[in-house]
C-alpha cells in the first residue's frame, strides 16, 4: 500500500506519496493520472463519432501505447514519423512497429481531442479551452505531489510554435523565440509547481489590479504558498515595490532585479545600500559588468562574499565583494530555466497544425521531467533522464494487449520461427496489471519456470511479458513490496 515517504534534503521536508521501491511508471502515473487518460479517450472517441468515424474504439490501454510511442520518438529521432515503420533494413524500429500499425497511430493522432466541441460556450473567452481539462488536472497533481520548496522562482517558458495563432509570442532572448508563452513557478530543483498560459494582452484574466499585469501573474501563481515564509525570485519584468509589499502581506518574501529607482548617489562605489523602512524593502546597488539593482523584502547587503571577475585593464581575475542578495538570487532564480533545459534534452518536436496538440505534448514532457525529479528525491537509485523516460515509454507500450493484428505494411525480415521466451522482463511489465494469462507455446523444448520457488520446466508463457511460468505459479511471482491492487 502507498504511504507518505519523508526525506530531509537541503533543510526542507520533501513529502512524496510513493515509496523508494516504486518504479518510474508509478511516479509518472501519479502526475498523469488514469482519470486524465480516461477523459482523453472518451473525448477522442466522441470527436471521432462527430466526424463520422464511428469505429475508432480507442481504449485507455491503447492510448497508453500511443503515449509510449511518442515518448520513444522524442529520444530516437527520425526525420519522418513513418520511418519507424519502414520496411528497409536498418530503419524499422521494432519497439514501435510491433506495438501499433502506422495507420492506427496516425488515426489516433488525427482524432485526439480533450473537450466536447458541442458543449463549449461560444462566448467563452478562454483561449486554451481546447486543452483546459488537461492543464487544470496537471495544476492539481503537480503541487500535491511534493511539499513546496523554500526557494522558488517565477519566470516565462516558451512552447515552440510557428504556425498561425493569435496568442503566439516572439521573445528574442529565448533559444526558441517563436511560440506560446507560459508563466511558470518552479523550485530551485527545477520542479514545476504552478503555471499559467499567457492569453494575450486582454485574454482570460479579468481586470488588472494596481500591481499591473506582471504583478497579478506572480500573485496568482503564489496563491498556494501563502503564509509559509517562502522566498520567491523574479526578474525586473515582474519586480516592483508594490508587488514586494503585497507578497509580504501574504507571508511570502520576494527578491528581484529592479530598475534604477534609488541609490543614485555614490555612482563610483561598487556597492551601495538603501533601505525603505516604511515599506521594509532593501535596495542593493552592485557594480558588476553593469550596474545591478536588487530589491528584496528579506535580504540585503550582508553577509558579503567574494566573487571572481575578469579585469580587462589588469588582464587577470580579481576578487570583488558580492552582496548576499545577489548571491541568493543567482542560486535560486534558475528553476524555470532548469526545467526548460531538461525538457529540451528529449523534446517532442513533431509538427502539427493544431496548436493544442503541441501544447499537450510539451506538458507531457514536463510531466516526465517532474516525475524524474520526484524519483530522485524519493531516495531511488541514480538514473538519468534518458533511462527514466525510456523505462516509462517501455511500460506504457506494454500496458495492455499490445499486438494488434491488422493489415498493414509487412516487415522487411522474412517470417521465422518464434524466438525463445524472454527470461528477464522489466519489473514495470511483469508486475503491472494486464493480460497476464498462460499460453501454450509452439516450441518443442520446455523452458525453466521463472518462479524462484519452482524447479520444473514448462511450455507455458505469459501472454503479456513472455516469461516462462507454470500455470500454477502465475499468482506467486508478484513481490510482497508491490501491491498490485493500488495501480
Amino acid at each position: 500500500m502507498t504511504f507518505l515517504f519523508y526525506i530531509w534534503r537541503k533543510c526542507r521536508l520533501i513529502i512524496c506519496p510513493l515509496n523508494c521501491t516504486s518504479y518510474p511508471i508509478d511516479f509518472f502515473m501519479h502526475l498523469f493520472t488514469q482519470d486524465m487518460i480516461n477523459d482523453i479517450v472518451h473525448n477522442t472517441n466522441l470527436y471521432s463519432v462527430q466526424k463520422g468515424k464511428e469505429k475508432l474504439a480507442l481504449t485507455s490501454e491503447e492510448f497508453k501505447t500511443f503515449l509510449g510511442i511518442n515518448m520513444v520518438m522524442s529520444y530516437v529521432r527520425y526525420p519522418r514519423s513513418r520511418m519507424y515503420w519502414s520496411s528497409e533494413t536498418g530503419l524499422r524500429l521494432e519497439l514501435i512497429a510491433d506495438a501499433m500499425p502506422v495507420n492506427r497511430f496516425e488515426q489516433i493522432l488525427s482524432y485526439m481531442h480533450f473537450v466536447d466541441n458541442y458543449s463549449l460556450d461560444p462566448k467563452n473567452a478562454d483561449r486554451f479551452v481546447k486543452i483546459r481539462p488537461v492543464l487544470d488536472a496537471l495544476k492539481e497533481t503537480f503541487p500535491s505531489a511534493l511539499d513546496p520548496e523554500e526557494f522558488q522562482s517565477v519566470d516565462e517558458m516558451m512552447i515552440p510554435y510557428k504556425g498561425r495563432l493569435s496568442i503566439k509570442q516572439y521573445v528574442p532572448k529565448k533559444p526558441k523565440p517563436w511560440g506560446i508563452k507560459v508563466w511558470v513557478r518552479a523550485g530551485s530543483s527545477g520542479y514545476m509547481y504552478n503555471f499559467e498560459p499567457y492569453q494575450g494582452p486582454a485574454g482570460g484574466r479579468g481586470e488588472i489590479s494596481q500591481l499591473g499585469m506582471a504583478g497579478d501573474v506572480v500573485m496568482r501563481l503564489c496563491q498556494d504558498i501563502q503564509d509559509k515564509n517562502h522566498k520567491v525570485f523574479f526578474d525586473n519584468f515582474f519586480c516592483t515595490f508594490p508587488l514586494l509589499q503585497a507578497l509580504e502581506h501574504q507571508g511570502i518574501y520576494g527578491t528581484g532585479t529592479s530598475e534604477k529607482r534609488k541609490a543614485n548617489e555614490a555612482r563610483r562605489k561598487r556597492i551601495c545600500l538603501c533601505r525603505d523602512n516604511a515599506q521594509n524593502i532593501t535596495v542593493t546597488r552592485w557594480l558588476d559588468s553593469s550596474v545591478i539593482h536588487m530589491a528584496s523584502s528579506c535580504t540585503g547587503l550582508s553577509p558579503t562574499d567574494v566573487a571572481q571577475r575578469w579585469s580587462k585593464k589588469e588582464k587577470q581575475m580579481l576578487n570583488i565583494q558580492r552582496p548576499f542578495s545577489v548571491k541568493l538570487y543567482n542560486q535560486h532564480m534558475g528553476g524555470v530555466d532548469l526545467m526548460d533545459q531538461c525538457v529540451a534534452m528529449y523534446p517532442h518536436r513533431r509538427r502539427n497544425k493544431r496548436w493544442y496538440i503541441r501544447v499537450f505534448f510539451h506538458f507531457l514532457d514536463v510531466t516526465t521531467v517532474n516525475a524524474w525529479l520526484l524519483y530522485r528525491m524519493s531516495g531511488n537509485e541514480a538514473k538519468g533522464l534518458l533511462h527514466f523516460k525510456a523505462s516509462i515509454a517501455h511500460a506504457l507500450i506494454n500496458a495492455g494487449s499490445m499486438k494488434i493484428h491488422t493489415r498493414g505494411r509487412p516487415s522487411a525480415t522474412p517470417p521465422q520461427a518464434k524466438r525463445r521466451a524472454v527470461s528477464k522482463a522489466p519489473p514495470e511489465i511483469r508486475y503491472t496489471p494486464g493480460n497476464h494469462w498462460p499460453q501454450l507455446k509452439e516450441a518443442k523444448n520446455a523452458s525453466r519456470c521463472q518462479d524462484a520457488a519452482c524447479t520444473r520446466r514448462t511450455k507455458y508463457i505469459c501472454m503479456q511479458c513472455l516469461v516462462a511460468l507454470c500455470p500454477g505459479c502465475f499468482g506467486t511471482t508478484i513481490p510482497t513490496e508491490y501491491d498490485i491492487t493500488t495501480v
